[in-house]
């Protein structure tokens, strides 16, 4: 089961869900609507749950594991930063430390890989077909903020500022992009196409990263201002919570320090995980 959640006190989730609402009055998805803000999502893992396990078909003694658990959950959110650059992205959520904006401390939640790139993808695909998005920039974040779920979850967001959550023609491409995401794409499709990768290194918004997306779909992002609070576990996390499991870690050799980079560089070695400089 694939479940897309909507905010009600977040201006853009409540425009995405109006324009899912409208437009894709079937789309192939379970559409779960909170009243609190998106960052609280961790406090509805057992409805998550329990939504799984209802809408599995067959009896209980044939369902698999997988059936029993959300298959996606996918959060229609805004995006927030001081610059107010407009801009349409997807990202995984979880802490690699502090828990400031929710979840649990250095805990994260399972990154969909495939679909995230997807989601990416098209954004960008959606951008070259219209006017009005020509003024987005579109882009994948490293790993951050709630919800910290044993599920799947990823975030398909519109930002940076109240102008543009309320954009609806953001909110619509946001919206098709949900869509896709429900209809067109299964990781079993996807999984000979392109490598799986964990990332650390650079900034926020990963640049050189998002200018892998043709050949690589990453999972978890950790940037190089949480890269000091890296150690074995929370390497594992990254690893273990990404899927499909990841091919190698993807690390942004020119983004680290040269202490932060023999750190994660042993420990990867240490667990026998490859890795490659990008």
């Amino acid at each position: 089961m694939k479940l897309i959640v909507i905010a009600k006190a977040n201006t853009a989730s409540v425009n995405i869900g109006k324009v899912l609402k409208k437009k894709y009055p079937n789309i192939d998805a379970k559409i779960f609507e909170i009243k609190d803000n998106v960052l609280d999502l961790d406090k509805y893992e057992k409805e998550f749950q329990t939504l799984a396990e209802q809408s599995s078909a067959g009896p209980r003694g044939t369902r698999s594991a997988r059936e029993l658990k959300p298959e996606l959950i996918i959060v229609a959110s805004s995006h927030r930063s001081e610059a107010g650059i407009p801009m349409l992205n997807c990202h995984a959520p979880g802490n690699w430390s502090s828990a400031d904006l929710g979840g649990k401390t250095k805990t994260l939640s399972i990154a969909p890989a495939l679909y995230i790139r997807e989601g990416i993808l098209e954004f960008k695909k959606l951008k070259e077909m219209r006017k009005e998005l020509s003024s987005y920039e579109i882009g994948m974040e490293v790993t951050h903020h709630s919800p910290t779920i044993p599920f799947p979850v990823m975030f398909v967001e519109v930002g940076s500022s109240e102008k543009q959550w309320s954009d609806m023609k953001a909110c619509e491409a946001a919206a098709d992009v949900i869509n896709k995401l429900c209809v067109d794409i299964t990781p079993e499709e996807h999984e000979k196409k392109v490598s799986v990768a964990i990332g650390f290194g650079g900034g926020h918004y990963c640049p050189r990263f998002n200018g892998k997306l043709q050949e690589i779909a990453f999972g978890h992002i950790c940037p190089k201002h949480q890269a000091d609070n890296l150690d074995e576990e929370m390497i594992l996390q990254a690893y273990n919570k990404t899927i499909p499991t990841p091919d190698f870690a993807a690390i942004e050799w020119k983004g680290l320090s040269s202490l932060q980079k023999k750190k994660i560089t042993e420990l990867l070695d240490k667990n026998k995980i490859p890795w490659k400089k990008v």
